[in-house]
């Protein structure tokens, strides 16, 4: 018979020698060259956001316009007066200037502008139109004025009649004038006059001379032309029939 194996203390108590445990480790795995890859571009990619954003690692930039030589008072810009420059956006931003040569393309200088100057908002009259014209502003009422329905760039048609009843005259002052702007006529602290100034680019000074004289002595109607295309009237005046009358028509 075999005699029976003596179990030790430890083991009756359920405790193993520390000497006598396993201890399980599991290496981390190497990344594979997928992995290294895909890393690589993304960091690229947030790289070459980045430096797009920033202006290739500098500051954030911005193109402001400035004149390519001096100008004069009352001349035109376009791009043979106008270049670009880079700076700063917040400087750009504290300048209060143009950002494209589009903007003021047509537009004219109001006062001297030195060669390689920033071309500023207040030294420009904007929006005007791109050829020679004389401006003119005159009162009129909202009732003969599309009761104030205007805006600029709109073309409109000046009629201006003399006289009053059955012996008056209209004739036609300007086809197609560019309105420049309108707004209403202040009257003291009041407000609204129920008036409107509206300030018309003339084409030429026989236009200017009539429109001056009908806003002093005519009823004055302005009739909008923006939508008219290519269609015009036979004649340029109408009179009454008494007027007709005593002219022998």
């Amino acid at each position: 018979m075999r005699r029976p194996r003596a179990i030790s203390p430890e083991a009756q108590q359920g405790n193993h020698p520390t000497s006598m445990r396993r201890t399980s480790t599991r290496r981390p795995g190497k990344p594979n060259s997928r992995t290294i890859v895909g890393g690589l571009l993304v960091s690229t990619a947030a790289l070459a956001a980045f430096l797009i954003v920033t202006g290739a690692g500098g500051t954030p930039q911005q193109s402001i316009v400035i004149s390519r030589r001096a100008l004069v008072a009352g001349e035109r810009l376009d791009s043979s007066t106008l270049t670009t420059t880079t700076v700063e956006r917040k400087t750009a931003n504290s300048f209060h200037g143009f950002t494209t040569i589009d903007q003021l393309t047509g537009a004219v200088a109001l006062a001297p502008i030195g060669e390689g100057e920033l071309v500023q908002r207040s030294a420009v009259l904007t929006g005007g139109p791109s050829g020679p014209t004389r401006e003119f502003s005159f009162p009129i009422d909202r009732d003969r004025a599309l009761n104030g329905d205007l805006r600029s760039g709109e073309r409109v048609d000046v009629l201006a009649t003399y006289g009053s009843g059955t012996d008056a005259a209209t004739t036609v002052l300007a086809r197609d004038a560019n309105v420049i702007r309108s707004t209403d006529a202040k009257s003291g602290t009041l407000g609204s006059s129920g008036k409107l100034i509206i300030t018309l680019a003339l084409a030429s000074a026989d236009q200017l001379l009539d429109a001056a004289h009908a806003a002093q002595v005519a009823s004055i109607t302005v009739v909008r032309s923006t939508l008219a295309g290519d269609t015009v009237g036979t004649r340029s005046s109408t009179t009454g029939p008494l007027a007709r009358a005593s002219a022998g028509r």
